[in-house]
């Protein structure tokens, strides 16, 4: 885990700058964008999947947060493109923090998590 973890600091970092270097050859605005918002977008897909790892986990409420996450990552993973033109839409600032709050905001407005989370619940948490 420690190891996926570091693989996707440097994989989005490769990303971030490699984007950016191939603005300075000419490459248009949009794509340049698009590789950005992409690189923290999939950035954000690694934490969450992170997360996930811990649905085995002796705790009840660390169980909970992994279904969330779990439930997350695949939502993002299925609408990356749609999460990434959404950012760009809105001009998201390129901040960590405030890229991962509209991408919340956006699953929170599309997913109906209580429906999700009943169906896994018996398989995670009822043990």
């Amino acid at each position: 885990m420690k190891s996926n973890l570091i693989i996707a600091i440097v994989g989005t970092m490769v990303l971030v700058f490699g984007g950016a270097l191939t603005g300075l050859c000419g490459e248009a605005e949009d794509v340049k964008s698009s590789l950005i918002y992409g690189a923290f977008v999939d950035n954000y897909i690694q934490k969450c999947s992170a997360k996930a790892e811990m649905l085995d986990s002796g705790s009840l409420s660390i169980r909970k947060s992994a279904m969330r996450a779990t439930i997350k990552a695949a939502f993002l993973q299925s609408n990356r493109a749609t999460m990434v033109d959404y950012l760009k839409q809105n001009n998201v600032s390129l901040n960590p923090d405030r890229i991962e709050y509209h991408l919340n905001q956006k699953f929170a407005a599309s997913v109906h998590p209580q429906m999700v989370y009943a169906a896994l619940t018996e398989k995670y948490l009822d043990r």
